[in-house]
């Protein structure tokens, strides 16, 4: 599993003439964007690896198979795409 100290240190050690300060500078702002543009409800997509969207659910209560009358709760919905899934299944 790759961290994102993990990411800044193969992107410092990649491009060495670029300062570690401005590598973790641009990967935290891309993280931030990331999850704002989340926040905002909004898609992402990665062509040729994945999109990310939000995707809501509501509460169900499973004795009496009735949704409950609460908030709509929203999860990050991960599709991978299908040239990441042929090369993960080669």
């Amino acid at each position: 599993m790759a961290t994102k100290s993990d990411i800044i240190k193969k992107i410092v050690e990649k491009y060495s003439f670029l300062d570690k300060v401005l590598v973790i500078a641009v990967v935290d702002k891309f993280f931030a964007m990331l999850s704002e543009t989340l926040r905002n409800h909004d898609r992402i997509e990665f062509r040729g690896f994945a999109s990310f969207s939000i995707r809501s659910y509501s509460v169900v209560n499973s004795s009496i198979s009735s949704k409950l009358k609460k908030n709509k709760y929203f999860k990050v919905y991960f599709r991978s795409s299908q040239s990441l899934s042929n090369l993960v299944n080669e």
